[in-house]
């Protein structure tokens, strides 16, 4: 994992990068990472921001779960964007608000691979990315970088830890 330092923001930068690494998104030690940054951050999380494709989505996920997901994290609702290239749907984004019940959810998740695209915030700031199974990054400040890396190690995840400047 490459740690990122910007010191005039106070805050440090996770990144996995799936292509270092042989581990596919649903792999546990991805997922119990995941579930690291989302604890470490859950409590100034409020929204979420998905981006999927109606095929994929339920090519991987199967019909019903995939309604199921989308009415839970309430697409029907929320304002989408489309994004098409040469009329043909590619994908659709929407954000909505990060509630209990879907941050339950995402605690469940089997497989980051469900969606192309996972952006959480805290108000405006992007706080974890899972990027089209390509990067799973969070951006901590430094007194929550403490809470995350301890629970790296209640959880067992294995972990290196390489650092970069800003």
């Amino acid at each position: 994992m490459h740690r990122i330092t910007n010191n005039k923001q106070q805050e440090a930068q996770y990144v996995y990068r799936f292509d270092d690494h042989r581990l596919s998104p649903g792999n546990l030690v991805i997922r119990k990472l995941f579930y690291c940054m989302l604890q470490a951050l859950q409590d100034e999380l409020t929204d979420v921001e998905i981006e999927y494709n109606d095929a994929e989505i339920v090519k991987f996920a199967g019909m019903e779960r995939a309604v199921a997901f989308l009415t839970l994290m309430g697409a029907q609702k929320a304002e989408q964007r489309e994004y098409r290239k040469d009329g043909v749907l590619l994908s659709r984004t929407f954000t909505t608000k990060l509630t209990p019940e879907r941050l339950t959810y995402f605690f469940g998740l089997q497989d980051l691979d469900e969606v192309y695209r996972l952006r959480f915030l805290a108000g405006e700031e992007e706080r974890i990315h899972l990027y089209f199974a390509s990067t799973l990054s969070c951006r901590l400040s430094f007194q929550k970088e403490e809470t995350f890396l301890a629970l790296l190690e209640r959880h067992r995840v294995p972990h290196k830890i390489l650092e970069a400047k800003r």
